[in-house]
């Protein structure tokens, strides 16, 4: 069955250390727990994760945008966009451990019932599957709330009441969708346009954990 997702996050960088991170080494091996997340990476510093990125159905978006020493940003993926770009973001995030803190979230919207959350601070990276007891309370989270209701302004009558409908069930147990492959070279500036792209030739995908 067919899922959206949605990922939003911060990071406070000084602005001396952001050319730094963009050049930094991407290690997600290195990240505690990164077992959770599975998938290829095609890149290898944070600069090719957030050079541009392309999706191919027009309900998607990007924003990525700084205000002064924080980096904010802010997507809305269908289940192939979610599973080519998660694990780049979060290899992003956790590369910034050396220069500041941040966190990044990757949570299911509609269809599906997952999320995952990656935690930058005292120069560590950690990445934890979120259990079914927290994930209610994520979606009351301010940048999850703003993504909802700029989704259901993008989708037509029959997707919008199918979000409405998946926020009206009650939470339970439900099956949490992991990853299976990641980026090829995500987002850099700030709202793109959703365009249509050719497949990469890429390593295959890890399998799913």
């Amino acid at each position: 069955m067919r899922w959206d997702a949605a990922i939003f996050g911060r990071l406070v960088i000084p602005a001396q250390h952001r050319k730094a991170w963009l050049a930094a080494d991407l290690d997600w091996k290195s990240v505690e727990g990164h077992e959770v997340l599975k998938g290829y990476i095609g890149g290898e510093s944070v600069h090719d994760i957030v050079d541009d990125v392309n999706f191919t159905e027009s309900a998607e978006f990007l924003d990525i945008a700084w205000t002064g020493d924080e980096l904010r940003l802010t997507s809305f993926q269908s289940q192939a966009g979610f599973t080519e770009s998660m694990v780049g973001f979060a290899a992003a995030w956790a590369a910034s451990a050396r220069f500041g803190t941040g966190e990044l979230i990757g949570m299911g919207m509609v269809g599906a019932h997952f999320g995952y959350r990656l935690s930058v601070g005292h120069g560590k990276a950690s990445i934890v599957k979120l259990p079914d007891t927290e994930l209610d309370a994520l979606a009351l989270h301010p940048d999850a709330i703003a993504l909802r209701e700029r989704m259901a302004s993008g989708m037509g009558p029959a997707m919008a009441a199918k979000l409405a409908a998946a926020l009206a069930t009650s939470a339970g147990p439900r099956p949490a969708p992991s990853p299976a492959k990641a980026p090829v070279s995500p987002p850099a500036a700030a709202s793109k346009p959703a365009t249509a792209k050719k497949p990469a030739a890429k390593k295959p995908a890890a399998k799913k954990p």
